[in-house]
């Protein structure tokens, strides 16, 4: 198939993968009209991300937006490279309706439905890969990244970010106090992701990591946020049964008996990033 549509905004059904990639596009899918009101982490470290990128003076001709949610990003990447063709790729066809409407309504991008794991785009087709957020909701990591490497031209480069295992610490923690179920998905550790990258054939890898906190309300704001995300439980033992309030209340009560949450309830998301060259 041709690696990149007309530079018109479609949306081109692409494979989907198994059931619970689908469940994680339905769940991205049913968030988009008010993802962008909460992703205010998300939005701090794309832009930043993005930041590292301008001075180096790259211009490519062709750009992929892997994982582009809304669109938040896609714009600025055709406003700093302008002469490229953009592509945004993402598994939630939600998302991507919602940045045709409202971020593409003149064209000049092209949507793809894709899974980072298998995407629909020929060899070294794409000159420069920005991936924000993204790279944390695929079953494998090392086949995201190897999908990467197989489309990106010699020189190329591949922009990312991605949460670390310490994300949510806090809240995996008050969950094992209260039952045996997987509350909160699993993030990949920073060796682990540099050593999927080497073992993809990058070279000069080096993967960035900071913990970041953020404050809220209460633990049931905090849930309530990552829902509003799209981030909810997708793991395989996850509970296939409503959650009760007295069982929310436990956890609230495990969540406040941490160190450090007396005057308040905070979570940690440890931001990995990466900035390689192929």
């Amino acid at each position: 198939m041709n690696s990149f549509p007309d530079r018109r905004a479609e949306v081109v059904m692409a494979g989907m993968g198994v059931p619970e990639k689908r469940w994680v596009g339905a769940s991205f899918s049913s968030a988009a009209a008010g993802y962008d009101g909460v992703a205010a982490l998300q939005r701090e470290v794309g832009e930043s991300l993005l930041a590292r990128l301008r001075p180096l003076g790259l211009r490519p001709g062709r750009v992929l937006d892997l994982g582009a949610g809304t669109g938040y990003f896609t714009g600025p990447l055709v406003s700093a490279f302008p002469d490229a063709c953009c592509l945004a790729v993402d598994i939630a066809e939600g998302m991507l309706r919602f940045l045709r409407a409202h971020r593409a309504p003149g064209g000049g991008i092209g949507l793809v439905v894709g899974d980072a794991e298998a995407l629909p785009l020929a060899d070294e087709s794409v000159d420069l890969i920005f991936s924000n957020m993204a790279f944390q909701w695929c079953e494998r990591l090392d086949a995201a990244l190897a999908e990467c490497r197989r489309v990106l031209r010699p020189g190329g480069r591949l922009a990312f970010s991605t949460f670390g295992e310490d994300t949510l610490g806090e809240l995996r923690t008050a969950w094992r106090a209260v039952d045996g179920y997987s509350h909160v998905n699993a993030f990949a550790t920073r060796h682990s992701v540099e050593q999927s990258l080497r073992a993809q054939g990058f070279s000069k890898v080096r993967v960035e990591a900071a913990i970041v906190g953020r404050g809220y309300p209460s633990v049931m704001a905090l849930m309530k946020e990552l829902k509003a995300l799209g981030a909810r439980n997708l793991t395989r033992n996850r509970p296939r049964h409503l959650l009760g309030r007295h069982t929310l209340e436990r956890v609230a009560e495990a969540y406040g008996r941490l160190p450090g949450m007396a005057s308040g309830v905070t979570a940690s998301f440890e931001v990995l990033t990466a900035l390689i060259e192929k």
